[in-house]
């Protein structure tokens, strides 16, 4: 099982719906794959809520609880609960025991988190093979990055004994491409921490993007034009994060 978390330290910047979407594709071709959500805010479950159901992602921070997932084809949701609030950094160790059973079960566990730093976030980088990071390309852009590269390193040295994290890379995420500030901050993180470390395209600022998650299907299903532009441009983006996890050279864009 390969375990892909998407993580940043900021709200507003696209996560689940990256995240359902990635959950989507990865599924289309008969995968199994399990949907964790560990935001309690619910935005994730509520849009996988077609999805069948595997319990409460907060019962694996719960010794006494249990788990009768069957591993079967299509999507798997861990949903979220209000008791997501109230875990602790002590409660993190529990979480990595329960994960143990799921790789038998599953080939792929897409992981959304929460937009503020804590233990859930913690415990979701302490279980990941490989992280994605959408960003918005505002000012100050790149103080983000330099934050979220030290929040994956304290998540190596002091929840996974040195072990890296396989990061994929930054996502740039509801951009507005008529903004040349916006480029221009793209080209400032290019040029700092290099092209291999952002991906090779972009999610833009989409009207289908927010009707695809409110109608809780994938955007490339929708008939309308705009949609039908924005379901390329997620399936291009989906495709390099399956290829970056499988070790695969980078895409042109086309």
């Amino acid at each position: 099982m390969q375990t892909i978390v998407i993580n940043n330290r900021k709200g507003g910047v696209g996560k689940t719906m990256l995240a359902t979407h990635l959950a989507w594709f990865l599924a289309e071709d008969g995968a199994r794959v399990l949907f964790i959500d560990l935001d309690a805010q619910g935005n994730g479950s509520r849009t996988l809520a077609a999805a069948g159901r595997g319990g409460r992602s907060s019962d694996l921070f719960d010794p006494d609880a249990k788990f009768e997932l069957s591993g079967a084809p299509g999507l798997t949701v861990l949903e979220s609960d209000e008791t997501l609030d109230i875990v602790q950094l002590q409660d993190v160790q529990q979480m990595v025991e329960a994960f143990n059973a799921f790789p038998a079960l599953f080939d792929y566990c897409v992981i959304d988190t929460p937009p503020t730093w804590g233990a859930l976030n913690f415990a979701a980088l302490t279980v990941a093979d490989h992280l994605v990071a959408p960003i918005e390309m505002k000012d100050y852009a790149l103080d983000g990055v330099e934050q979220l590269l030290k929040t994956i390193q304290a998540a190596e040295q002091s929840g996974r004994g040195g072990r890296k994290i396989n990061f994929l890379g930054l996502l740039p995420s509801r951009f507005n491409s008529h903004s040349p500030r916006e480029k221009e901050n793209v080209a400032e993180i290019v040029r700092t921490i290099g092209t291999s470390m952002v991906f090779n395209g972009l999610l833009a600022q989409r009207d289908g993007y927010e009707e695809a998650v409110s109608q809780g299907v994938p955007v490339w299903t929708l008939k309308k034009r705009a949609a039908v532009v924005a379901g390329q441009e997620m399936r291009f983006v989906l495709s390099q994060i399956r290829d970056r996890m499988d070790g695969l050279p980078a895409k042109e864009i086309v």
